[in-house]
């Protein structure tokens, strides 16, 4: 049995600013003997942080019991498995900082730096085989910005907004200056995302130095800071003076800063946001169950997503102005939601060819044509990534929108349809084929060693940015949650004992069968029938048995399930409706036909998949 601690750790910049600790070393340390543990696990997280001198982490490092380098969205894992005498215990948990995220460089860096955090007893609970627990944590951003300075590393964060509607201005760039004596800093620019935030991050040197090297005359210990917004294209929208940095809420500001920016002037709008809102025919909000923590299935009828699934919401040519592209990204959850972990771009062998919309040009075939204006499709295919008259060019994964803009020029004008990405779900999160060899109607479909299939989750989002600048890249839509299920089931035994035959690539796992047919094949039957069935998917939907013949259609009652995801055992004879009441001995002398049909609880967005079925015939004599 293993013990994993699993969590997220950021920091915190500003209220609305948080930053995953990235690159940082989370260690887990035994209790040193003596220690008041239960004092220690209840004290709140801020009371007990503090410094470790290199001495003392020397010291300990004969208690450690496990390290894990946090990731790009501030998960980490210990997996306690190394250190043999534990036993699931309070630990210790140290930050051990190297640098911090995203410094502007790695040059001049001090010698590294350790933390302790607080001191754990983690609520374990058993999932199979193993022990998890999770503890999440947020660094208060005096502690955490402190940090930052230490190494060097300032940050600006703030919001955009125009001053008179308070709405919040996407897609401008935020340019930021230091008041010196002689010639003011520039610090560094960000672009604000689809809800105005903007980050900038710089460097103490950046503000530090003068043009002469034995004058310094930055004489406090932050800059004094004022700033310029402009659109991507280079047009001024606010233009704060230099004096601006001398005000008291802007004069020596420290390593993290907070900023609140209006302008009276909003970006020229020539066209519609670019956003990602729908998966084929579901809105993400309110068509699917994409909240965490939710099942991630569609609402009211409770479905996953399997095969290739349309990706579509509002396509636009241009971001503030300029040719845009984009590209989608995904990252694995937990059956909840929860615990995501770093975005993947969806590469080109990860999706299909996607019509993007149609081009249309004014171009009569002769005087007086009935139908003057011509049209073909615009599509993005992996297998074409050059751009041409009908392709859209794709560069490194990220799709440039095409920007054929003139009806009466020979490229035409482009018109979108809203669809972004065709995507291959299961190239996304590969699932293993399962195999049904030796299982026979009326059994588990684990009773010869199979596992239950099981849906996977993902988020997924789009991203856009201004073609080849990836300082304009801003998230344009993102489904927090979705379940996929794109389980193979192979050997799956077909047509009973009456035409026997394994077949491979099923859906799911549906077999039928008579019990008499058993001992005889093509036996006729005189005395009973006993129908067996089997049906196992993670989204079954209604199962039934139904049998045709004269006097038909006679129905069957099925038996509780104990697992909805697989059923299986005997049918039941005469229940209704239809054809309640009936026995066997009463039906005429004939042929019959059994057939068992399984709904899988299953989309493309667009469509789902039709029931699956299997069959046995007899003949009653």
């Amino acid at each position: 049995m293993g013990y994993y601690l699993k969590g997220t750790l950021k920091g915190a910049l500003c209220s609305d600013c948080i930053e995953p600790l990235q690159g940082l070393v989370l260690k887990a340390y035994a209790l040193a003997p003596g220690r008041d543990v239960a004092a220690l696990a209840v004290a709140r997280t801020k009371d007990t942080f503090e410094g470790v001198a290199d001495a003392d982490r020397d010291a300990k490092a004969g208690r450690l019991l496990a390290e894990a380098t946090i990731d790009a969205n501030g998960n980490y894992t210990l997996d306690f498995s190394k250190a043999p005498n534990y036993k699931g215990e309070a630990v210790e948990l140290d930050l051990y900082c190297a640098t911090v995220p995203r410094r502007k460089n790695q040059e001049k860096l001090p010698p590294p730096m350790q933390f302790t955090l607080t001191v754990v007893q983690p609520m374990w609970r058993e999932i199979r085989d193993d022990r998890i627990a999770a503890w999440d944590y947020t660094i208060p951003y005096r502690i955490w910005c402190g940090i930052r300075g230490r190494f060097g590393a300032w940050v600006i964060c703030g919001q955009v907004r125009h001053c008179e509607t308070q709405s919040p201005i996407g897609g401008v760039r935020v340019r930021a200056f230091d008041v010196d004596w002689l010639q003011d800093d520039a610090l560094g620019d960000g672009v604000t995302d689809g809800t105005g935030h903007f980050r900038i991050d710089y460097m103490a040197s950046d503000f530090t130095p003068t043009i002469f090297p034995w004058l310094n005359l930055e004489w406090t210990g932050g800059p004094d800071l004022y700033f310029k917004v402009e659109t991507l294209g280079g047009v001024p929208l606010l233009a704060e003076p230099p004096s601006r940095g001398r005000d008291s809420d802007r004069e020596n500001a420290g390593p993290c800063f907070c900023v609140d920016l209006c302008t009276g002037e909003q970006p020229p709008v020539t066209e519609p946001l670019p956003v990602f809102t729908r998966l084929g025919g579901y809105p993400y909000v309110g068509g699917i169950q994409s909240a965490v923590p939710g099942s991630g299935l569609t609402v009211g009828d409770n479905r996953a997503f399997y095969s290739t699934v349309r990706l579509n919401g509002i396509l636009s040519k241009t971001l503030s102005g300029q040719p845009m592209e984009y590209r989608f990204e995904y990252r694995e959850t937990a059956a909840d939601g929860t615990l995501p972990g770093p975005w993947i771009p969806v590469a080109t062998t990860q999706f299909a060819a996607t019509m993007l919309g149609e081009v249309e040009r004014f171009a009569p075939d002769f005087p007086g044509d009935e139908n003057p204006i011509k049209t073909h499709p615009m599509v993005a295919d992996p297998g074409t990534p050059v751009a041409g008259p009908g392709n859209a060019a794709i560069v490194d994964g990220w799709i440039q929108v095409p920007q054929f803009s003139d009806y009466n020029a020979p490229n035409g004008y482009f018109v979108p349809n809203g669809n972004m990405l065709n995507v291959i779900t299961p190239a996304l999160v590969p699932q293993p084929a399962l195999n049904m060899i030796n299982v026979i109607a009326g059994e588990s479909s684990t009773a010869h060693g199979a596992a239950l299939a099981q849906n996977r989750h993902i988020s997924l989002r789009m991203k856009v940015r201004v073609v080849g600048q990836p300082a304009t890249e801003v998230a344009a839509g993102t489904c927090f949650h979705v379940a996929i299920e794109n389980t193979v089931y192979n050997n799956v035994h077909k047509g009973g004992s009456w035409a026997p035959v394994d077949l491979p690539d099923q859906l799911c796992a549906c077999s039928v069968d008579s019990l008499q047919l058993r001992a005889g094949g093509c036996a006729g039957l005189n005395a009973a029938l006993d129908v067996l069935f089997t049906a196992a998917h993670p989204n079954l939907g209604a199962v039934g048995v139904r049998m045709n013949g004269p006097g038909g259609p006679y129905g069957f009652g099925m038996p509780a399930p104990l697992d909805p995801a697989d059923q299986f055992g005997q049918a039941i004879n005469g229940a209704p409706p239809p054809g309640g009441g009936w026995t066997f001995n009463a039906l005429d002398d004939c042929a019959y036909i059994v057939k068992l049909t399984a709904h899988l609880l299953l989309t493309t967005g667009d469509s789902s998949p039709l029931p699956v079925q299997d069959e046995i015939a007899f003949c009653k004599k």
